[in-house]
């Protein structure tokens, strides 16, 4: 089969065909290639028909021989688009294989398409990596966790040294966690917090170890705080995930690592393609990882996605690897930066043409964007593909005199959408938010005015998992069993602010827990039995049951079993059950045989568990969930249910499309995160000075993201973009939601 050949099935069945430029990337020879997809033009579907080629193509000038699918390493952002990609991949192998049945040979399975966290989990295990043996992989959850209880600047935060460390890193913190006990350091849990992200950034931005303990003053004691959390995690045979990453570029460097590259027998080549999704959020090490990936012979790494769109540096992401991609391939290749061929994707299938030419409009505008080294260079403008028309106001503002009236006059243009028929369900307005937390500050005016017009919100990261009835009442199940007496519990007293922060939460689950068993006869007799079972043990004996183990069997009574046949309650205690599986499966300082869930009678005082245990039950594990703002739970199959209101964050619609976007915070304004001060930070120590970084000041940097978050959420509408504001955003004021310059939107947008 030829490449021509293959294209006739896939239109044939289809019913249309690609585009010249789409088609230009499908028969993209070998080398690096730099894809720069805009919003809506179908990357999706090219990374899927340039695997087909790959697979069966062989009688082609460009490709003699088809690529064994083993040899072929294709990365996505997110597991879920991993998923989304193999099933598209599926569905297109079909029509391939109605035309020629003879290649149903090819076993698509051995495909490796992930993350690069999943690819690199499995394959470190798949090859018995020295460095990677019976470890266990920590989410953040546990990572925090092991900080908190390994690492003696949180255990004992006594030391009069602290201070000027935690002073150096003050912009992490919250003005609220710094506490006089602490000799005016911040609390625990922040500390184990603050400790994750400046570690997991001095692995995913590659900084030099040595060279800042070389620096000297705080750099140097954060140098041996590193070095002490890494002794850590291999003594307890512990990996979080960004040094899984480098765990994974340090196989690739062992002679197993380059046999897995390279090839090791007559059905292994190696690899030979690298193909990855979503390249704009890509970080230090996984640039490394791709480059170490493609380094051999044909050097066919093709990245694909849109610096504009780069919206994740708060997660270590630097968008500059995209925008420098030539740079990396001329130091980790040795090609000549002009080798990379550079695709650009520029026509938007999804949007009406007036949406996409705001679009552009709006990224090309601010002179911001216009300096070296923020955008990728030559982009072309994006021009509009898809089947949408009509002289309608597709571009909008909804302006009300106060920040105040603008939630009642969205929901009451929604509800008008509705009655009249322009849309055929609730779900199909989208409202984007920099933040959905129901508070007064964000989201909370606007689900009140939906409610207000009769009108259900689906609001699944509202950070209100805390305040669901169920998580409530199992919480408090559990602590009327560990804590019957309430003996353990934080308290605040003496002037102390021990349990400050963590009572409240407390009382709620015990408030929930008895209202709620005084209703369920079998929920109360079953606690009250444990809790006798307790009561009548042995002194320091081990109790018959685990705690995740007590936990499923509180699941099994009412009214857990018919909260479980909700679909949203059913996530959520599925997810709290596996926050204390996770925290009952860590074992016990000092006692590896130990795990954090085993629990024993007291012997000092018989007929409780013992004290420290449930001290640290509140403090570890309740104080995590009190500290974290777990957000509500969604299910990542469901963009949205019929009959609700989508509210979304603008990270959240990513990739996503919806036919009216309702977009709001017009009135947001660019500021420095801690996240641009840790690159400020660590910048001047990079591992590599060949890949240092030219960034742009802090200021700079947090008006560029600015400026690309909002892209996106104009991006993600089909027929309707209505911009939200008051009267001062929208016209009078300067800022960047609404434009490089006063009155730059109203000239583009008609008032509704």
């Amino acid at each position: 089969m030829n490449t021509i050949e293959l294209l006739q099935i896939l239109d044939t069945a289809r019913g249309y065909s690609l585009t010249p430029e789409q088609e230009a990337i499908i028969r993209h020879p070998n080398g690096p290639a730099w894809v720069l997809a805009g919003p809506g033009t179908g990357k999706t579907e090219i990374l899927t028909v340039m695997l087909l080629r790959l697979l069966y193509v062989n009688q082609d000038p460009i490709q003699v021989e088809r690529v064994p699918p083993e040899s072929i390493f294709v990365t996505t952002f997110t597991e879920k688009a991993s998923r989304n990609l193999g099933d598209r991949l599926a569905e297109m192998r079909s029509y391939v294989i109605s035309a020629e049945p003879t290649l149903d040979s090819v076993d698509t399975a051995k495909l490796q398409i992930n993350t690069l966290h999943g690819l690199c989990n499995e394959l470190l295990q798949e090859y018995r990596a020295p460095n990677y043996q019976n470890v266990r992989l920590m989410d953040d959850f546990e990572q925090a966790m092991f900080i908190y209880e390994h690492m003696d600047i949180v255990k004992r935060p006594v030391n009069t040294r602290d201070l000027p460390f935690w002073t150096e890193f003050e912009f992490l913190f919250a003005r609220n966690v710094w506490q006089a006990r602490y000799r005016n350091c911040p609390r625990k849990w922040a500390m184990a917090k603050s400790l994750v992200k400046i570690f997991n950034r001095l692995v995913e931005d590659r900084i030099d170890i040595a060279a800042l303990r070389v620096a000297g003053g705080q750099m140097q004691r954060l140098a041996d705080l590193y070095d002490e959390y890494n002794q850590l995690l291999i003594d307890n045979f512990r990996c979080d995930f960004s040094h899984l990453q480098a765990r994974f570029l340090e196989f690739l460097r062992t002679p197993v690592g380059q046999a897995f590259l390279d090839g090791n027998s007559s059905d292994y080549n190696g690899i030979q393609w690298v193909l990855v999704d979503e390249y704009q959020d890509t970080n230090r090490i996984q640039e490394e990882i791709y480059m170490s990936l493609a380094n051999r012979g044909s050097y066919s790494l093709v990245v694909v996605g849109d610096d504009d769109q780069a919206m994740y540096r708060f997660r270590g992401g630097s968008v500059e690897c995209m925008v420098t991609f030539n740079d990396a391939v001329q130091v980790f290749m040795g090609l000549p930066a002009t080798s990379v061929i550079s695709y650009p994707l520029s026509t938007n299938f999804r949007s009406h043409p007036d949406i996409v030419e705001f679009c552009d409009d709006y990224i090309t505008s601010f002179p911001v964007m216009n300096q070296p080294g923020a955008r990728v260079p030559g982009k072309p403008a994006l021009n509009a593909g898809s089947t949408i028309t009509g002289a309608y106001p597709a571009v909008a503002t909804l302006e009300a005199a106060r920040v105040r009236d603008v939630p009642e006059r969205y929901a009451s243009a929604v509800k008008g959408l509705i009655d009249n028929g322009i849309v055929s369900d609730p779900n199909q307005c989208c409202l984007l938010l920099r933040s959905t937390k129901e508070t007064p500050r964000y989201a909370g005016p606007y689900v009140q005015a939906l409610i207000d017009e009769g009108l259900n919100v689906y609001n699944p990261r509202n950070k209100a998992f805390l305040a669901q009835e169920e998580i409530l009442c199992l919480l408090g199940a559990i602590l009327a069993i560990v804590d019957n007496n309430r003996n353990q519990v934080p308290m605040v007293q003496q002037g102390r602010r021990t349990g400050q922060l963590l009572y409240p939460l407390v009382q709620d689950c015990w408030d929930t827990f008895n209202n709620i068993a005084g209703s369920f006869a079998d929920l109360r007799s079953y606690v009250d039995d444990v809790v006798k079972l307790i009561q009548t043990s042995p002194a320091g004996a081990y109790f018959d049951s685990s705690l995740h183990e007590m936990v499923f069997l509180i699941l099994g009574v009412e009214p857990f079993p018919t909260w479980l046949m909700d679909p949203a309650r059913r996530m959520r205690l599925g997810r709290l059950t596996q926050l204390i599986e996770a925290y009952s499966s860590m074992p016990v300082p000092n006692y590896p045989d130990i795990s954090r869930g085993t629990m024993r009678i007291a012997q000092r005082t018989p007929g409780e568990l013992v004290p420290g245990w449930v001290r640290q039950f509140y403090h570890l594990f309740i104080g995590y969930l009190n500290d974290a703002g777990i957000d509500d739970i969604e299910d990542e199959e469901i963009i949205c249910p019929p009959g609700m209101v989508p509210l979304m964050t603008i990270h959240q619609a990513k990739g996503l499309q919806f036919p009216f976007v309702f977009v709001g915070h017009a009135g947001a304004k660019a500021r420095v995160s801690e996240t641009h001060q840790l690159e400020e930070v660590f910048d001047p120590y990079p591992l590599n000075t060949a890949r240092a970084f030219a960034r742009a000041p802090a200021a700079e940097r947090a008006e560029l993201d600015l400026i690309r978050q909002y892209f996106v959420a104009y991006s993600r509408p089909q027929y309707a973009l209505i911009i939200m504001g008051s009267v001062d955003q929208i016209r009078r004021q300067t800022n960047i939601p609404c434009g490089p310059s006063r009155n730059w939107l109203t000239r583009r947008s008609i008032n509704l």
